[in-house]
C-alpha cells in the first residue's frame, strides 16, 4: 500500500523558466526504504520537499498518508507524520544539550512532559546515542550530530523520515552510521524510509531506486536492476557501487560475473568464482 503518491507533479520555482518537477508520477510503498538518485539539479530535493509540503506542486498532486498536500488546513498533520533530516547538523540542533535538542519537537507539538521524557530515551537508544544524552551536540562528531538530529525527528514518531542528502558533509564513518541507523529504523520499525543522496554505496540496501534527470524520473527498480545498466548511469552521469564498478570491468574481460553482486561479500564470492572456472 502506497503510503506516499505523486500524481502528475508539476513544479516551478518562482523566476525561475524551466520546470523543476516534470508530470513526475511516483508510489512510495509504507515500511519501505526507498533511495532517490540523480545529478545536481535533477529535481531530487524539490521531489523531498514536497513530501512534508515544503512545497506544494503547480498542478497535479501529492498524497501523504491519504491526506493531499494541497490541503492548507492538514499541513500541520503532514508535517507530524513526515520527519525531515537535511544536510548539516548543526543547522537542526538547537539546544546545549543533547536530550534537550531531542525534546524539542514533541515539546512544540505540545506533548506531556512525562511522554516527553519517554520518547526522547528511546530515540536516542534507537539511533545509539543514549549515552551521550547528557553531552553538548558541538562536541560531537559529524555523524553523531546527524543520529542526534534523526532521534530529534523520530521523537516526534513520524510515519516517514526523508532524508534530504543527510550524509553529504560526512567522512566515510559518519554515513556508514547514519545509514546503518536509517536502515534498522525501517527493517526494525516498520518507518518509511526516503533517502536522497548521491552516494551509490548508501543505496545497496534500499528495495527501490529512483534516478531522476532534470525533473523527470528517468528509472526505478531495485538497486541490482538498476545497477546493473552500467550504461544508463553513465548516460546520467552517476557512478555505480565499487563492487558493480569491478564485476562490469571483468565482464568486459571475458569473465563469466554476475553485475548485480552488490554486496562485497556476494562481489568477492563472484570473482573467487570465476577465477577458479
Amino acid at each position: 500500500m502506497s503510503i506516499i503518491s505523486f500524481k502528475q507533479v508539476h513544479y516551478t520555482y518562482p523566476g525561475d523558466e524551466l520546470e523543476s518537477l516534470c508530470g513526475v508520477d511516483l508510489e512510495i510503498e509504507e515500511g519501505s526504504f526507498v533511495a532517490v538518485l540523480g545529478h545536481n539539479g535533477s529535481g531530487k530535493s524539490t521531489l523531498a520537499k514536497h513530501m512534508n509540503a515544503i512545497l506544494v506542486p503547480d498542478s497535479g498532486e501529492v498524497i501523504i498518508d491519504g491526506i493531499s498536500s494541497r490541503d492548507e488546513d492538514k499541513t500541520f498533520e503532514i508535517r507530524r507524520r513526515v520527519g525531515m533530516v537535511f544536510q548539516n547538523p548543526d543547522n537542526q540542533l538547537v539546544a546545549n544539550v543533547v536530550e534537550d535538542d531531542v525534546a524539542f519537537a514533541p515539546e512544540n507539538l505540545g506533548v506531556p512532559s512525562a511522554e516527553i521524557r519517554t520518547r526522547v530515551d528511546e530515540a536516542l537508544r534507537q539511533v545509539g546515542m543514549y549515552e551521550y544524552r547528557t553531552h553538548a551536540p558541538h562536541l560531537l562528531s559529524g555523524g553523531q550530530k546527524q543520529r542526534v538530529a534523526i532521534a530529534g525527528v523520530i521523537a516526534m514518531q513520524p510515519k516517514i523520515i526523508v532524508l534530504d542528502e543527510p550524509t553529504a558533509m560526512l567522512d566515510p564513518q559518519g554515513r556508514e552510521e547514519v545509514v546503518s541507523t536509517v536502515t534498522r529504523l525501517c527493517r526494525e520499525k516498520g518507518m518509511t524510509v526516503v533517502l536522497i543522496t548521491h552516494h551509490m554505496e548508501e543505496c545497496i540496501g534500499a528495495d527501490k531506486l529512483v534516478i531522476m534527470s532534470n525533473g523527470y524520473i528517468h528509472a526505478v527498480g531495485t538497486p541490482r536492476e538498476i545497477f546493473s545498466d552500467i550504461e544508463m548511469m553513465a548516460r546520467e552521469g552517476l557512478a555505480v557501487p565499487e563492487t558493480t564498478k569491478l564485476l562490469y570491468e571483468l565482464h568486459n574481460l571475458g569473465y563469466a560475473v554476475p553485475l548485480d553482486a552488490l554486496e562485497e561479500d556476494a562481489c568477492a564470492a563472484a570473482v573467487a568464482g570465476a577465477v577458479k572456472q
